[in-house]
């Protein structure tokens, strides 16, 4: 038994006029006989668009009314070579059909012209994306490619975004000025920035900040030239990407490189470890150790200091760190990614979930620096945080401790010696290299991810890490004059770090 197929269903093809136009609907497709009258409407069993053919005398080949679910559209279907092209004329009621219409307005008008341009050989559909991407290319400033970038930034579900990325977004805007961030995106040249550049590095002294704006304008423009290649790739055109005005910086070297900014450093005496100088670190020592005893010192300070240098982390890290077990005391976090920095005494461990490079690490607490917690633990009450807020400051926004700038200038005027509270991690870096600790021991500790499979195969277990954390708090302690941890015995000087 065989079975027919399905007769195909005959083009609908009429003139066009502006009934016949408001009359067709997307559920039923009329049904027109050999003069052009509708006759019946069948249904529009496969739910898709349908077109009706324009038999007036006017009208170019291929010009008919496409009709969608929510849009009626003029489409262009004509033969180029050994191709079929497709065109978009234009949507109902933006051009319509009679002779009353304005030229620029009428559908057979405008079809014809644009059938002219098909027969001359023009990609028509790459002219209309290249005046669509031009004009829209015409309202776009400096201003909206900033806006764009931290839109994403913030909008990004992979990502927990940092105060600190924002707000340097923020100042590099402030620094630019409304004439720059309102220049057309399209329009900005690198001599504009040039202008910016030497006027806030070399007038003003301001080179890191010059440097830093230029590599934010950089960002956004690689931003954006990368959504433009996505949309391109899915429309199947060419993309028309905008001329990143601050590359030229970058490729002909006006910035500094990494090697350079170390060296500038040096010059200026800045982002030193405390170590570098013995007597230097032991005084830092005896005077924050001493501090902790002294009622007219900062306690806080002092304790503050002391857990970011032996545990080599960052300020931020050390000041939010929370009591494991008062977890549920603590802020809302605000973002799905984010978790929390806490203290578990019971199995004498930091762990840090909100780290720069988003890497969760944990960190063996030595006993020097177990002792201090302990007796924090008592200080603080029923607070969740290690280090509650201590300023009373009606403007203070933190919940927590935040920097210790009063003692941090009250311990550098005592010892004669200027630091940062990064150079406490600096020191604890200096420290594990005196030590001959390995390059991957000693970037687990600074939580420096190299990546690699090896990389993740060789770094050790919180175990393993416990006695090799008693051995850097040991050294650190052993520059003090009176070390007031227990002598324990110091056998690394000879241990070999496997």
């Amino acid at each position: 038994m065989t079975t027919k197929k399905a007769a195909k269903q005959p083009t609908p093809r009429t003139v066009l006029d502006k009934r016949t136009v408001a009359d067709c609907t997307f559920d039923a497709i009329p049904m027109f006989d050999s003069s052009g009258k509708q006759v019946s409407t069948v249904p529009n069993e496969a739910q898709k668009h349908y077109d009706i053919h324009d038999s007036h005398k006017d009208a170019p080949t291929g010009f008919r009314l496409r009709v969608n679910r929510s849009v009626k559209t003029f489409v262009l279907v004509q033969r180029v070579g050994a191709s079929v092209k497709t065109v978009t004329v234009g949507r109902h009621p933006d051009l319509l059909l009679g002779s009353g219409v304005a030229p620029d307005r009428n559908a057979r008008l405008v079809a014809a012209e644009l059938s002219s341009r098909l027969r001359r050989g023009e990609d028509v559909n790459q002219t209309k994306r290249a005046e669509r991407i031009a004009a829209r290319k015409s309202e776009v400033t400096l201003r909206v490619l900033f806006s764009r970038w931290m839109a994403d930034y913030v909008a990004s579900a992979k990502r927990d975004p940092r105060k600190n990325t924002i707000a340097a977004v923020e100042k590099a805007q402030q620094r630019l000025g409304d004439k720059l961030l309102d220049t057309p995106a399209d329009e900005l040249t690198w001599r504009d920035l040039e202008v910016f550049f030497v006027d806030k590095a070399t007038k003003r002294g301001h080179l890191t900040a010059a440097e830093q704006t230029i590599r934010w304008v950089s960002a956004v423009y690689n931003k954006e030239n990368h959504r433009i290649t996505l949309d391109a790739l899915q429309a199947k055109g060419q993309p028309n990407l905008y001329p990143n005005p601050a590359e030229i910086f970058i490729k002909t070297g006006a910035l500094r490189n990494n090697a350079e900014l170390e060296r500038d450093y040096d010059k200026k005496g800045v982002r030193r470890p405390l170590s570098g100088q013995r007597e230097h670190f032991q005084s830092w020592l005896d005077y924050v150790i001493a501090a902790r005893d002294d009622l007219n010192k900062s306690r806080t300070g002092a304790d503050y200091m002391l857990l970011t240098v032996v545990l080599g982390m960052r300020r931020n890290e050390t000041a939010g760190l929370l009591w494991n077990d008062r977890l549920s005391k603590a802020p809302d976090p605000g973002h799905a990614l984010r978790g929390h920095n806490f203290v578990d005494l019971d199995h004498a461990v930091v762990v840090l979930n909100v780290t720069k490079n988003r890497y969760a690490h944990r960190i063996p607490i030595p006993g020097f620096v177990l002792q201090i917690l302990k007796e924090r633990r008592l200080l603080v009450g029923d607070s969740p945080f290690v280090f509650p807020r201590v300023s009373r400051s009606k403007l203070a926004t933190s919940t927590h401790y935040n920097d210790p700038r009063s003692f941090l200038e009250e311990v550098k005027k005592a010892i004669k010696v200027n630091f940062s509270m990064h150079d406490l991690r600096r020191t604890f870096g200096n420290i594990v290299t005196e030590m001959g600790l390995p390059d991957r021991l000693a970037r687990q500790l600074l939580n420096h991810k190299s990546g690699g499979v090896v990389a993740r195969y060789a770094d050790q277990s919180l175990e393993q890490l416990r006695p090799v954390m008693e051995d850097v708090e040991d050294e650190m302690l052993a520059y003090a004059t009176n070390s007031p941890k227990p002598a324990r015995q110091r056998h690394f000087k000879t241990r070999t770090y496997a």
